[in-house]
């Protein structure tokens, strides 16, 4: 059996073999129930009948150390059989203790083609799109939940998801979502926040990443807060996940809404969701050991006692942040480009070089999820981590990007373990600091004008009342007169055509930054034909962050009455946050996007760079000083 690979246990056995395991040796499980979607056209929902035979149990024995959880979770092994489990990615305990957070992601944007397979696989995953929507539930008679209307739900159970049993008392709480995702689709004028077939919903850019948390026990949260529970880097009190299953809904996002958002229910009658028609008046669920789940999660430190020095990095209380600015990054000493077209292995130079920029431009503190163990077990980041000690933190994190496609492919890329790892930073350390910067190291801000350090200019943004500020992010061109002198290669495998191409090499005694300076536009310009962003945000504002946007904010999740409580105007449509900004790109600051140039795209460089060929010039010559007014669009040389 390889390494890292499930076992396949024997219900039958599966407990016999647990029982004869102390707490602090439980293994991860996976508890696969079958799923009958048939069922799910019948009105009333039928109750769900199995017992625990009938589940097929997957263990993961590799997950044996709270140190190197992010390193030793299965992502990359999920249960696909049972897709009403969440996949995954990360689970922590809140520095308070009082919450287990889950970040998670939404397996049916994988595979999203139109080709027959992909068709398939979209219905098969159609659970996953449940567990982004609350069910409301009471408790009944021996210990068991029913489905139920908001009204008759009890207080812990009307926004709910999933039933959380702590290890080894027995004791369940209900699940708490981050954000109400239907809400949230009706403040974006959504039409529906899914779709059955799948149509642009599955690129819904909300609806990546399931968040929600699982509230401890009262008398549990101390030795949680403290990390007691921890010994020897092994956990003793776990969590299991037990998913409510119902079907999606497909109706509009305001057809269901909880009663802090029911102003904004639909008025037709038609759209609204009738729990009691659709579910019956006392639809149990099925006992917690007759449910698919996850079972043994292991309950680990706050993030500040795993990955850090715990006096420099927790503060005393909420108000005494520890960190004015720090930046989270997920990278690779070498990847893959999409299409899986050529492979870039200079990762160990560009962070180390984006690393110092970054400190001279005032970050006190950078979190690298270091993702080389997706593509390689041979090399990390960890040789230019371990040069800046106290400034950098690498968060080991190996899961692959489930879809390395082309863009415009019929099943376009998704890159779920960068979204998945940037929420994992922002919810770990975004307790610890004012300001997030969130950049790839191909990217370098620098500050314009009269500032020279970023906290100067987020000063400024405080006095202004902003949360989030964006730059604009276009990518430049390597300088002609910078790199190594090309050495054309004749071969159109290596090339992807038939004119010849070239490996382009930045010398040792030039930087990234000095050498792919060739900007595209002048001043302000990106403004007006930008394809991507990055931002400056504040985390204890954004609720959700996407790559290059703040998709949710807590101003999204206010109710009328909420938002003129916060001093602000109502609007249902909230597509631009007021509380955010574009920055002055002469004024205050700049973005250089150094993305690297793979070896394909030089292909016909030395046509296309002399207007000759088809094809682009992906190698800069800056104009020089003056002429950029005068109409000339070559040098003598013809460049």
């Amino acid at each position: 059996m390889k390494k890292g690979q499930p076992i396949m246990d024997d219900p039958a056995t599966s407990e016999i073999a647990g029982s004869a395991k102390n707490n602090d040796a439980r293994i991860l499980q996976a508890f696969l129930e079958p799923i009958d979607q048939n069922s799910w056209e019948v009105q009333p929902l039928p109750e769900r009948k199995y017992q625990k035979n009938d589940l097929k149990v997957v263990s993961y024995p590799q997950l044996s150390s709270c140190s190197r959880l992010t390193e030793q979770w299965p992502v990359d092994n999920f249960p696909e059989e049972d897709p009403f489990l969440p996949w995954i990615h990360d689970v922590f305990p809140t520095e308070d203790g009082k919450f287990i957070q889950f970040v998670a992601q939404n397996k049916r944007r994988c595979d999203t083609g139109k080709n027959e397979k992909d068709r398939k696989i979209i219905m098969e995953r159609q659970p996953q799109l449940s567990l982004f929507q609350h069910v409301p539930v009471k408790r009944v008679k021996d210990g068991r939940y029913s489905l139920s209307s908001h009204e008759e739900a009890d207080p812990d159970g009307v926004e709910t998801r999933f039933i959380c049993r702590f290890k080894p008392t027995g004791e369940e709480t209900l699940s708490r979502f981050n954000l109400n995702y239907d809400y949230v689709a009706y403040r974006k004028s959504h039409k529906q926040l899914f779709t059955k077939e799948g149509r642009w919903d599955i690129k819904s850019l909300h609806t990546s990443q399931l968040l929600f948390q699982c509230p401890v026990p009262d008398h549990l949260q101390k030795q949680v807060s403290d990390g007691s529970s921890v010994i020897n880097d092994f956990a003793t009190l776990f969590v299991d996940i037990v998913p409510i299953r119902t079907p999606p809904r497909y109706g509009a996002p305001n057809s269901f809404l909880p009663p802090r958002y029911s102003e904004f229910n639909s008025n037709n009658e038609t759209e609204l969701f009738d729990a009691k028609y659709e579910w019956g008046e006392n639809h149990a669920l099925p006992t917690i050991e007759n449910s698919g789940r996850w079972e043994n999660i292991p309950i680990c430190k706050p993030s500040w006692m795993t990955y850090g020095e715990e006096e420099s990095i927790r503060p005393e209380k909420k108000e005494d942040l520890s960190h004015r600015l720090i930046s989270c990054v997920w990278a690779s000493a070498g990847y893959a480009t999409r299409g899986e077209r050529f492979g870039i292995y200079d990762g160990h130079r560009r962070l180390r070089e984006w690393l110092h920029h970054a400190f001279l431009t005032g970050f006190d503190h950078v979190y690298v999820y270091d993702n080389s163990g997706a593509n390689s077990n041979s090399t990390s980041l960890k040789i230019v981590t371990d040069d800046f000690p106290g400034k950098v933190t690498r968060i080991v994190w190996p899961s692959k990007v489930c879809n390395n496609n082309k863009n415009f492919a019929d099943s376009p890329g998704e890159r779920s373990s960068q979204y998945a790892a940037e929420s994992s930073c922002r919810l770990r350390f975004g307790p610890h600091t004012d300001w997030i910067g969130q950049f790839d190291i191909d990217e370098y801000f620098s500050p314009m004008g009269e500032y020279d350090t970023v906290p100067q200019l987020l000063d400024t943004l405080e006095k202004e009342g902003k949360k989030i500020v964006s730059f604009g992010s276009w990518r430049a061109w390597p300088r002609k007169s910078l790199i190594e002198t090309p050495i054309p290669i004749s071969s159109r495998p290596i090339c992807d055509s038939n004119e010849p191409c070239f490996r382009l090499k930045v010398p040792e005694n030039h930087t990234i930054l000095q050498t792919y300076n060739c900007d595209r536009q002048k001043g302000q310009q990106k403004e007006k034909k930008m394809p991507a962003e990055k931002q400056f945000y504040r985390p204890d504002y954004v609720k959700l962050h996407f790559v290059h946007y703040s998709t949710v904010t807590t101003l999204t999740l206010l109710n009328k009455q909420e938002t003129i409580d916060f001093g602000q105007q109502w609007r249902r449509n909230i597509h631009a946050d007021p509380l955010s900004r574009f920055g002055n790109e002469l004024t205050e600051g700049t973005m250089l996007h150094t993305k690297a140039i793979a070896t394909q795209d030089t292909s016909g460089w030395l046509s296309a760079c002399k207007g000759k060929g088809r094809g682009m010039c992906r190698i800069g010559n800056p104009y020089e000083e003056g002429d950029e007014e005068s109409g000339k669009t070559a040098d003598e040389d013809g460049w």
